[in-house]
This record gives C-alpha cells, sequence and structure tokens, in this order.
C-alpha cells in the first residue's frame, strides 16, 4: 500500500541554509509542499510555532515541527521513498555523524563569521582563529568519513550529501572571503560539489537563493559581494 503524502508548509526564506536543506528534501521525495516566506521573528505567534523564533519550520497535519535535523527525520518517516538513510542501523549513524561534523563543526564556525563577511560589521582576530580551529578540524574529519563513491558516503545519496552541499553554499564563501582557503577543495569535493549541483533539486533551491542572498548583501552593506544575476 503507498502511503498518502500529505500536504506540507515550510515556513523560511531561502537565504538560510537550514530552509534550503528541507526544501531541497522536500523536493527529493517529491512531496506534496508549499513554501511560505517568512523570516525569524520573536512575537508570540511566531514563538507559538517555533519557541526558538528561528526558520525554518514546518507544518504538518500533527503540528508545527522545527529544527532541521528533525524535520529530515521526520520526512524520512513520513516519505521513506525514495531513502535519503540507508536502512541498516550503524550505516544510519554515519550518516548522522557527518551531518553532526557538518553543522557543528563546520557551519556553527562559519556562522560566528557570518557579522564581517555578510553582514557589514567587523569580525575580532581571536573570533577568527577559533572558527579557524574548528573548520580545520572538520576538514580531517570529513575527509577521514568520506567513504568511496559519487556521494560521501557511498554509492547512496544520503541527507548527509543535501546537508553538506547547501551548508557549503555559504561556508565555501566564509572561507575564501575570510582566509583565503577553499573548504571545497581542502576536502577534496569540488566534483561532488559540481556533481550535486547538477540535480534538480539543487537547481531549483539555488535558483531561490540566489536572487535572495544578492538582496540580502546589499540590504546589510556587506563587504561580500557576488553578481546579480538580474543584471544585463
Amino acid at each position: 500500500m503507498t502511503m498518502a503524502r500529505p500536504l506540507l508548509r515550510l515556513h523560511g526564506y531561502p537565504v538560510s541554509n537550514y530552509h534550503n536543506i528541507v526544501h531541497a528534501v522536500l523536493l527529493e521525495k517529491g512531496a506534496a509542499f508549499e513554501i511560505v516566506v517568512t523570516g525569524a521573528k520573536q512575537d508570540a505567534e511566531f514563538l507559538a510555532r517555533n519557541p526558538m523564533g528561528k526558520i525554518p519550520f514546518l507544518e504538518t497535519p500533527d503540528g508545527f515541527l522545527a529544527e532541521t535535523v528533525a524535520i529530515n527525520e521526520y520526512l524520512e518517516q513520513i516519505l521513506p521513498e525514495p531513502a535519503l538513510l540507508p536502512s541498516a542501523p550503524f550505516a544510519r549513524a554515519r550518516v548522522r555523524q557527518l551531518v553532526n561534523v557538518v553543522q557543528v563543526y563546520v557551519e556553527g564556525a562559519c556562522r560566528t563569521l557570518y557579522p564581517g563577511v555578510f553582514m557589514g560589521g567587523q569580525n575580532a582576530e581571536v573570533t577568527k582563529v577559533l572558527a579557524l580551529g574548528s573548520i580545520d578540524r572538520a576538514i580531517g574529519a570529513i575527509v577521514s568519513l568520506r567513504e568511496a563513491g559519487p556521494f560521501l558516503l557511498g554509492a547512496q545519496m544520503t541527507l548527509a550529501d543535501i546537508f553538506a552541499f547547501h551548508c557549503f553554499e555559504l561556508a565555501e564563501r566564509v572561507m575564501q572571503f575570510s582566509f583565503g582557503r577553499s573548504l571545497l577543495a581542502e576536502t577534496g569535493l569540488n566534483e561532488w560539489r559540481a556533481m550535486m549541483a547538477l540535480r534538480p533539486s539543487s537547481q531549483a533551491v539555488v535558483a531561490q537563493f540566489t536572487p535572495a542572498f544578492v538582496a540580502y548583501l546589499r540590504d546589510h552593506s556587506a563587504d561580500y559581494r557576488i553578481e546579480d544575476p538580474t543584471d544585463a
């Protein structure tokens, strides 16, 4: 029996890599969903939907769900095909391990540098040193954890690939701008990134991300700039 696919509503904004991760998972799953464009807020109505006042959050038939990792686990349960987690417990845990490395030690560290890269502010030298220490350790871990195959953990695309692809969209920019280094080159993931970029889900998500990101940088008087795709 085929499981009924409920209508889901993703609340978020395409500059957010976490929003983009969930968006990509929904597309890969062939889910019936809508996107409600919204930014993070701290008013009572928003906090009733996500107590952390952040994006994204997912509106489901059973209520609201926040935190990207939890949302992805939920989507894997209600929409098991195509599978984005292996069936074997150890292999599943390896996916979660790699997601955690990317989220905590790459994305989290790079996020501390957003003010001086994307938000028109300045980053203290100590902040840069601490961030780079975390990222350097993560680079070694990613190289160690990666398995042979076109995807990060072998022949099957998993949540780790989607999570890393959209986190690296911003992390690579931070690394090049702040340190003149390439996260993708140092992890040996340039070919993987090019392959992932060809997926229809990646193209659809990046098509929304790019103009929104250009506008965000302009609005925040950021030192970092990219070419506006709407320019002639």
